[in-house]
């Protein structure tokens, strides 16, 4: 049995397609939704905190979703959190409602899962539709590291937006998981038990960015605060905020090698750089605030 979770934060321009083809592709599958053993079928939840309440665009266009409403912010792992404590799969598929799956992204997932069941996490690349230099710095900097063509295989990192774990290795991080933690720090801990991630083919596209420069850079300096103060303990954090001046130029550069190798794409990377640069230089001073004073209220600002 499948479970897809959906985080949706003022995504409307993009969620009805998203559930569009996630509710084709489950309903299309042979012989109908899988079925559990306990008689439950294939699921489909979106977790939401918008500012505007989702299911009264979408409920009676979609009544085999179930909608979780929250009302207050909360961040894209602490969505997740609550919509796993309801998820009855024993694959558990994510994504956001920003990107719309391809028709072919649940099966391929299952199938990958079945092929691979010593990968505890099975995830995929993420597409997109070139818009403005903003936009598309957003992407990159965000998603750009899963551009496709990726391949499939075992990979170093898995992106949210595109992810999909074995419920007994959710069951090995819970703790994480309870805390609010974002997938890196999940995919450390199979890693250190001795477990490989795995990608498949089939992508998710990013086709609108609902945030403006002004708040996907806020976001960005509060998200690599909250990351550094959550990856580093101790006296090393003076040592790492120590290297903070190099980090722009090396994400830049790192973004820039995947471009190049994508068809393509050299132009694109290059009409954004401008706004990649500024993007980057504002998530390393997130970072060397958090290695010097903590996340502070980062955590809180994050989605």
């Amino acid at each position: 049995m499948l479970s897809v979770v959906v985080v949706s934060y003022n995504s409307y321009a993009t969620l009805d397609q998203c559930l569009e083809s996630l509710t084709s592709q489950i309903a299309g599958q042979v012989g109908g939704p899988s079925v559990g053993p306990g008689g439950e079928k294939d699921e489909i939840i979106v977790a939401d905190c918008s500012d505007e309440d989702p299911r009264l665009h979408f409920r009676q266009q979609f009544p085999g979703v179930r909608f979780l409403r929250f009302e207050e912010p909360l961040t894209i792992p602490e969505l997740r959190r609550e919509a796993l404590k309801v998820a009855k799969g024993e694959i558990i598929a994510l994504t956001e409602g920003r990107v719309v799956p391809s028709l072919q992204w649940a099966a391929r997932l299952l199938q990958a899962h079945t092929t691979h069941p010593q990968a505890p996490a099975v995830g995929g690349p993420i597409d997109y539709i070139p818009a403005s230099a903003s936009d598309n710095a957003v992407y990159f900097c965000e998603y750009g590291r899963h551009l496709p063509p990726t391949g499939d295989g075992e990979a170093a990192e898995l992106s949210g937006a595109n992810l999909s774990y074995k419920r007994w290795a959710l069951d090995l991080c819970r703790d994480l998981i309870q805390a609010g933690a974002w997938e890196p720090f999940l995919h450390r801990r199979l890693e250190e038990r001795g477990y490989r991630l795995y990608r498949a083919g089939e992508a998710v596209v990013y086709y609108h960015n609902s945030l403006s420069p002004s708040q996907f850079a806020r976001q960005r300096f509060h998200y690599g605060r909250w990351f550094a103060a959550a990856r580093v303990k101790g006296p090393r954090r003076l040592l790492y905020a120590g290297f903070c001046p190099l980090l722009p130029w090396l994400l830049t550069w790192r973004l820039g090698r995947v471009a190049r190798e994508r068809p393509g794409q050299r132009g694109l990377f290059r009409r954004s750089l401008p706004w990649i640069v500024l993007f980057e230089i504002i998530w390393s001073l997130g970072e060397f605030c958090g290695y010097v004073a903590g996340k502070g209220t980062s955590d809180r600002k994050i989605f």
